[in-house]
């Protein structure tokens, strides 16, 4: 059996519950402005920017993100030059251009931004986007190996092994292996073992002498900085104003 409150009326019932939707419409209003006051002090840098765009492609404002990009790249930003090459690429958030995207990775990989070398470089050697060009894509895929990209060494061992675009090189084909196993590339490894054993002795000492001569001349480029959970807030609440 259900009671009531004697001591209250239908009237008051109407005004607890109105009180109720008031304060929750105030709440989130708050919330809304906070969020914008979070976002103008997270813009004003660079990296905040990109970071605010990573994020919009990441939960799939295509659109956002091609803007924010686009006025970094305008910057010179090399990291938002080869987001906004990879958008244009695929056709995210703006017109599919090929030839725009391929520009925007060169300016990228000018600021040796990696995954523009490489992505040149697989560019290149595919000739799926433009005519292939083997010179090319060796210059790009060396440049991405040297800053520690593994799959790019990987792709150089294939390259060497198959003789595309130059003479074939077991000992080049064993060392670039070898340096994209070292950076963690599993499937590096199981090519290195298969070139090692049709090698001379002679041949494997000196391939594992230019592998170690690679090695050492590496650098390691820093990632850039990945965003977090409250710029998907923060998005949302610009998103939905």
């Amino acid at each position: 059996m259900t009671t009531t409150d004697p001591g209250r009326t239908p009237r008051d019932t109407r005004a607890v519950l109105a009180g109720l939707v008031a304060a929750a419409m105030i709440g989130a209003t708050i919330a809304v402005l906070g969020a914008q006051w979070r976002w103008g002090d997270a813009v004003k840098s660079a990296q905040g920017r990109f970071q605010l765009a990573q994020q919009a492609l990441q939960d799939g404002y295509d659109k956002e993100a091609v803007a924010l990009f686009s006025q970094l790249a305008a910057q010179n930003n090399g990291e938002a030059q080869y987001w906004l090459g990879h958008m244009t690429e695929d056709g995210l958030g703006v017109a599919r251009d090929p030839t725009k995207a391929i520009e925007l990775y060169r300016q990228a990989a000018a600021h040796a931004v990696v995954a523009a070398e490489r992505r040149l470089g697989e560019i290149y050697l595919e000739g799926n986007l433009v005519l292939p060009d083997f010179a090319q894509a060796k210059t790009y895929l060396e440049k991405a190996a040297y800053h520690g990209d593994n799959d790019a060494a990987l792709l150089l061992g294939r390259m060497y092994r198959d003789g595309v675009g130059m003479s074939a090189d077991p000992v080049q084909v064993y060392a670039w292996l070898e340096v994209a196993n070292l950076e963690g590339n599993a499937a590096a490894r199981v090519e290195r073992d298969d070139a090692l054993g049709k090698m001379s002795a002679s041949d494997q000492q000196a391939a594992i002498a230019r592998a170690a001569d690679i090695y050492n001349q590496i650098t390691h480029k820093a990632p850039p900085q990945t965003a977090h959970a409250p710029w998907r807030e923060l998005l949302r609440a610009l998103r939905d104003q």
